[in-house]
């Protein structure tokens, strides 16, 4: 399937790095690694973990996060 995704900066550098060295495609990375999360997810979830811990960052978020536009303009 063909779509368009917006993906933290590093994440990119990262996966345009594991492509070239392993000689796949961007694509072929990007999927592989979602693939791996999701299966952490479903296997946490399975044994009733927390997927991830939270932490206090204390305070209200500094941007509406229900505001695409927003956390963008934030962002760039």
């Amino acid at each position: 399937m063909k779509t368009s995704l917006i993906v933290d900066d590093s994440l990119f550098r990262d996966a345009k790095k594991e492509a070239e060295k392993e000689k796949k495609t961007l694509s072929e990375v990007l999927s592989h690694w979602a693939r791996i999360g999701r299966d952490v997810l479903k296997k946490t979830k399975k044994a009733g973990q927390a997927p991830l811990k939270s932490i206090d960052l204390g305070g209200p978020a500094a941007v509406d996060l229900n505001s695409r536009r927003d956390w963008m303009d934030t962002l760039d």
